[in-house]
């Protein structure tokens, strides 16, 4: 999830960034994608408030690459502070800042609580979650950028062996002053618009939006079910061609670890899936699984064993 929450003070102005800019980058650890949404912070404030805006990040979070990490990006006269991956512990210092005076726009980037879904919130309980809450409410949601999953569309369909052929994976994007458009998505990331709304969807009515898009039978449905065939047969294929890649079998065709070093955890999980290993586990978890079987790979193995000794790993 890709999101931005703007604070203006009296008088102060707000400026419309490039969603190009806050497009959904590729994520390799903790660490990585939170100096990645620092960066992107940066450019949304120099585009909001000028190229040759001094810009300071300073870290407010214990230190280190574990742990919850945050950072602070401010405009070098407190014309705009952003605070970058806050989570609700961090509540205090936001609004220590949103009393500043100074500040002008008060930026929240990709938060981590969440304020819907949790039968225990982050945000406390009684007064304090209310008060909580309340404070959070004064934030306009400027961009967001998330993902909504409708009924089971990657589920196999048993009449018909084929994946979405009922529900959808949903892509919601929202830029402020705009609606909130939706998009369906299929696995090559192929994507189209199919409905938009003032506010944010409910559940049920993405799930009615879905079922309309396709009775007027949406190309995107096509689409989708085609990249999902085209995804399994892959699978396959990779596998035979890996086995028959080199004289020697060792199957030298498989991925090399500098290629998985960098791969995306959703193109790792469907490495693995088509491979027949589990596709269920941390981002790290996954890619530990994936480079075991390149390192066996590398090393002169068959990918039919490296898969049966990554299958071993807990």
């Amino acid at each position: 999830i890709l999101q931005g929450w703007s604070r203006l003070s009296a008088g102060s102005f707000v400026g419309t960034a490039d969603s190009a800019v806050l497009g959904c980058l590729a994520t390799y650890s903790n660490m990585k994608e939170f100096e990645t949404i620092v960066g992107v912070t940066k450019s949304v404030l120099k585009q909001l408030l000028g190229a040759a805006l001094e810009l300071r990040t300073k870290r407010i979070d214990e230190g280190g690459i574990d742990g919850d990490l945050c950072a602070t990006v401010t405009a070098a006269d407190k014309q705009a502070v952003a605070v970058v991956w806050p989570t609700a512990e961090k509540l205090k210092q936001i609004k220590q800042l949103a009393e500043d005076k100074a500040i002008q726009l008060l930026l929240v980037v990709n938060p981590l609580w969440k304020t819907e879904g949790n039968l225990v919130s982050e945000l406390g309980f009684g007064p304090w979650r209310k008060a909580n809450e309340e404070f959070i409410a004064t934030f306009e949601r400027s961009y967001q950028h998330y993902e909504q999953r409708i009924g089971a569309p990657s589920s196999v369909d048993v009449a018909t062996g084929t994946r979405y052929v009922s529900g959808a994976v949903v892509r919601i994007l929202r830029s402020y002053p705009g609606s909130y458009v939706a998009h369906v998505v299929a696995a090559d990331g192929t994507s189209q618009a199919t409905g938009g709304f003032p506010d944010k969807p409910t559940y049920k009515q993405l799930e009615s939006m879905v079922d309309s898009a396709r009775k007027a039978k949406m190309e995107i449905f096509m689409v989708a079910r085609a990249a999902s065939s085209l995804d399994r047969e892959q699978g396959s294929r990779s596998l035979d061609d890996s086995e028959a890649g080199s004289s020697d079998g060792s199957g030298s065709g498989f991925y090399s670890t500098s290629e998985i070093d960098v791969m995306d955890p959703k193109q790792i999980r469907r490495i693995l899936v088509n491979l027949g290993l589990p596709g269920a586990g941390t981002p790290q978890k996954l890619r530990q699984r994936a480079l075991t079987v390149a390192e066996a790979v590398a090393a002169g193995d068959t990918v039919a064993n490296a898969v049966e000794n990554a299958r071993r790993l807990r």
